[in-house]
């Protein structure tokens, strides 16, 4: 569960930004996410939905539609000769079409449609045509992918999208060299160790960390060096809270449940509600339904079952008596009650932490660029 922009004023507002950059060389980093995709483009950041649906019927007019966190793109002409003429939705835009794809569902889908969730970003926010970019992006398994998503981002690439302001079809071109692909999380160690101060740890020291994501529970163990001690995959992130929650409004008796007994509760709404605060499922006073009571049962169960996990991994090697820092970061980590149940066993949560990897990732991004140059 990441937070996506607060509010269209802000979006407006880097938009606003980057009209008016003097630079057209962009320092990137993206990571791809299960639920969310989050990157940063020189000091613009995106955060969108990880959905993808190929538009089929050309004559269909979605792509008048202007959001925040989604977008149509047309690939007109360049280094992906496979990719001429064709259209598609991603993010918010995506998620309304029928036949979507979640990427989470399938994670060979973010290499091969690692160009397509890049395009999408630089419609949203707005790209200066002519641009160069730089940028690294996170994996699940880069032995296996980073040739082929170098070969499928790298090179010169022109598209077209709605302007989010002037509501014109506007046609940009786009260079853009991979500066690495690295394995998923690799760029928050990067960051808490040499982006901030937030970590002093010396190279024979060791910090466990905790990332909450959309599908899973990722605890790495880890040097003051950056290297990579264990790691460990627990199943079942904040998505499946929300499915969980989900099924429990399912089989409320309540009266506004029974009118809609047949329709299942979407995991996606209860996200909404979760993201505005409010614990409403639905936004009509017909299915607009309260489930913080569930919220917090169902908080309970998934927090315990999953720690549970990851206790059992640092103290079965001994990882917990020589950690000098226990950190968290994620989406996830912005769940309200989630960050006081973190606290209350030690750990440090770092600031924007669903934006941790790609800044990290920006970072490596920027030491490759520094080591060519030189």
């Amino acid at each position: 569960m990441t937070l996506l922009y607060k509010s269209a004023e802000i979006w407006q507002k880097q938009l606003n930004s980057a009209a008016n950059l003097n630079s057209r060389e962009f320092i990137c980093g993206k990571d791809p996410g299960a639920g969310y995709g989050k990157a940063i483009y020189g000091d613009l950041t995106v955060v969108v939905p990880a959905a993808y649906s190929l538009l089929r019927n050309r004559n269909i007019r979605h792509h008048e539609t202007i959001s925040k966190d989604g977008a149509w793109v047309r690939y007109v002409s360049g280094s992906r000769k496979d990719l001429t003429e064709v259209q598609f939705f991603w993010g918010s835009a995506a998620i309304a079409q029928p036949d979507h794809i979640l990427l989470h569902e399938d994670k060979g889908q973010k290499a091969q449609l690692a160009l397509e969730s890049i395009l999408a970003d630089l419609a949203i926010i707005n790209i200066p045509d002519g641009s160069h970019l730089w940028i690294s992006i996170s994996n699940h398994n880069p032995d296996k992918w980073e040739a082929e998503i170098k070969r499928r981002v790298s090179g010169i690439h022109t598209f077209f999208h709605k302007h989010p302001v002037s509501r014109e079809i506007v046609k940009k071109t786009v260079e853009i060299a991979v500066a690495g692909v690295y394995p998923e999380g690799f760029g928050s160690i990067a960051y808490c160790l040499f982006g901030n101060s937030s970590l002093q740890l010396d190279p024979s020291q060791t910090a466990i960390s905790l990332d909450i994501g959309s599908s899973t529970f990722l605890a790495t163990v880890f040097t003051g060096s950056g290297a990579v001690v264990d790691r460990h995959l627990i199943e079942g992130g904040c998505g499946e809270l929300h499915s969980v929650i989900a099924e429990m409004l399912d089989k409320r008796n309540d009266f506004a449940s029974l009118l809609s007994k047949d329709v299942k509760h979407s995991p996606s709404l209860i996200n909404q509600g979760i993201l505005a605060g409010t614990f409403t499922y639905g936004g009509n006073a017909m299915t607009g339904k309260k489930f913080e009571t569930e919220y917090y049962e169902c908080l309970e169960q998934w927090w315990d079952s999953r720690i549970e996990k990851f206790a059992n991994f640092i103290t079965s090697s001994n990882y917990l008596d020589k950690a000098a820092y226990l950190v968290s970061w994620g989406g996830g980590v912005a769940i309200r009650g989630v960050q006081d149940k973190l606290a209350s066993l030690g750990f440090t949560v770092l600031d924007q932490p669903q934006f941790i990897n790609s800044q990290g990732l920006k970072l490596l991004t920027e030491i490759q660029r520094e080591d060519t140059n030189d």
